[in-house]
């Protein structure tokens, strides 16, 4: 069986490795699908074989209105180039929508059409799956859950003390942000909450890429005491040591689907802080987040309070026990399943 994957492999999320990689340990032949400046490269696509994609809007976006059109166009040309040559479509929804998008009706329009282009659609939860069915008209039977897989062994200690380089005594409580910092993660909440319930043995280390928007604002954040901005890629070899460095990790984002650092921070037993959401009660046991209603103006604050008292109890959650439940050879045969129509 030959699967077109799109990404195969990347370089920002291990994610796209660890699935084409399970999925070649199952026996399938996974191809990396090209994309060029306005059509997928699936010239050498046959009968039979599978094209499987992950974030589509790659294909079709553009801030430029004509542009958008003309890209959906041909993207929709591919579609049906792929329908005609009797080749599975498959989409793994991670967003219901871009997180970055101008035009919300013709993101709304093309993502519906992909959906009824597509053979099948996977989605990492239950919860997902009811929100595509919902917004984008898909039967039930054209949807399969598919859970995220964990990350370990990925990622290695090399070493690096990040407390000492950040002058952090051993004994304080260190609360970690990490990741791509995009507005709609919620920093500005973060460091609101931080600065109104930090003492002087509590540190906040913000760590990832900012873009333009949140760089000018971190730049001019004034109360800045205790923490700590690592405001660059966080290469793969330094994630495993910043991870151990910390106690808590805080996750304030304002939209959550599936959270590939959430997932990070199980696979590190780490205690997570975000925003109750159904992503919550479908990947994680009791004592291993600690949840509030983003609604409540204190709630990140006294999340963040509480998490403290979680982590010095001497709770034992039942990380072995999830992690389990998402394996990649398990997930592989899902797919597989998936691609097979067993589903």
């Amino acid at each position: 069986m030959k699967v077109w994957m799109w990404p195969k492999s990347s370089q920002l999320n291990f994610y796209n490795d660890l699935l084409s990689d399970s999925l070649s340990d199952a026996g399938m032949d996974i191809v990396d699908l090209r994309h060029g400046k306005l059509m997928l490269k699936i010239g050498g696509v046959k009968s039979g074989d599978i094209v499987h994609i992950h974030w589509m809007h790659h294909a079709y976006q553009n801030d430029n209105l004509l542009l958008f059109i003309v890209k959906s166009f041909f993207f929709i040309c591919s579609m049906l180039y792929l329908k005609l040559r009797r080749v599975q479509l498959i989409w793994t929804i991670h967003n219901l929508y871009p997180h970055h998008m101008k035009f919300l009706r013709m993101e709304r329009f093309m993502r519906s059409l992909i959906c009824r282009f597509c053979s099948k659609l996977i989605v990492a939860s239950e919860s997902i799956k009811s929100k595509v069915m919902s917004e984008f008209g898909v039967p039930a039977s054209k949807v399969f859950v598919v859970k995220h897989g964990h990350y370990l062994g990925v990622y290695k200690p090399k070493g690096i003390n990040f407390r000492e380089g950040y002058n952090i005594s051993e004994d304080a409580d260190v609360y970690l942000f990490l990741g791509a910092i995009k507005a709609y993660k919620g920093i500005e909440d973060l460091i609101e909450a931080f600065n109104a319930m930090k003492t002087r043995q509590t540190y906040l280390i913000i760590a990832g890429k900012a873009d333009q928007e949140m760089l000018e604002y971190l730049e001019n954040v004034k109360d800045t005491q205790n923490i700590r901005m690592e405001l660059r890629f966080i290469p793969n070899e330094e994630v495993a040591d910043l991870i151990r460095a910390v106690d808590v990790m805080v996750m304030p984002y304002k939209e959550i689907t599936t959270s590939g650092t959430a997932i990070l921070g199980l696979t590190f037993k780490k205690l997570i802080v975000m925003p109750d959401n159904d992503f919550i009660h479908e990947y994680f046991k009791e004592d291993m987040v600690v949840s509030y209603d983003p609604l409540d103006r204190n709630g990140l604050q006294n999340a963040m309070k509480a998490a403290l008292n979680v982590e010095r109890e001497d709770n034992k959650p039942k990380y072995e026990e999830v992690l389990r439940e998402l394996e990649w050879s398990a997930i592989a045969q899902k797919i597989r399943n998936v691609y097979q129509g067993w589903g």
